[in-house]
C-alpha cells in the first residue's frame, strides 16, 4: 500500500521538487575568441554584471544554452555593464567580431 501525503507535506514536497529542478537547470556560455581560445561560463540563476578576464582578443561568436530562469544574454564594450554590444539568445550567435569587457546573463 502506498503512503498518503498530508496537507501540509504535499506543499513541502512541491517546494522540493521545484528547488531540485531549479537548481539542476543551468545556463551555459561558451566564448570564441579570434585567436582560437574559448571561455566557458556557467550559473543557475540570473548574473550579475561579469567581467571577462581575457579582454587581449575580439569576440567572434558565442553560443548559449538557456535554463529555467534565463534565457538571454548580453555582451557589453565596458566593464560595467552600461554600454551594449550584443544581445543574444539560445544556440550559436554570430556576434559582431570586437572587444566586450563583461556579460550578464538573464
Amino acid at each position: 500500500m502506498l503512503p498518503t501525503l498530508s496537507s501540509t507535506s504535499l506543499p513541502l514536497l512541491l517546494t522540493t521538487l521545484l528547488l531540485l529542478i531549479e537548481l539542476t537547470s543551468a545556463w551555459r556560455l561558451l566564448v570564441n575568441y579570434s585567436d582560437g581560445v574559448q571561455v566557458k561560463r556557467h550559473g543557475h540563476h540570473n548574473s550579475h554584471c561579469r567581467r571577462f578576464q581575457k579582454t587581449d582578443a575580439p569576440i567572434t561568436s558565442a553560443y548559449f544554452e538557456k535554463s529555467l530562469s534565463a534565457d538571454t544574454f548580453v555582451l557589453y564594450h565596458d566593464a560595467k555593464c552600461k554600454e551594449e554590444g550584443y544581445k543574444g539568445h539560445k544556440g550559436n550567435n554570430p556576434v559582431p567580431v570586437t572587444k566586450y569587457l563583461s556579460y550578464k546573463v538573464y
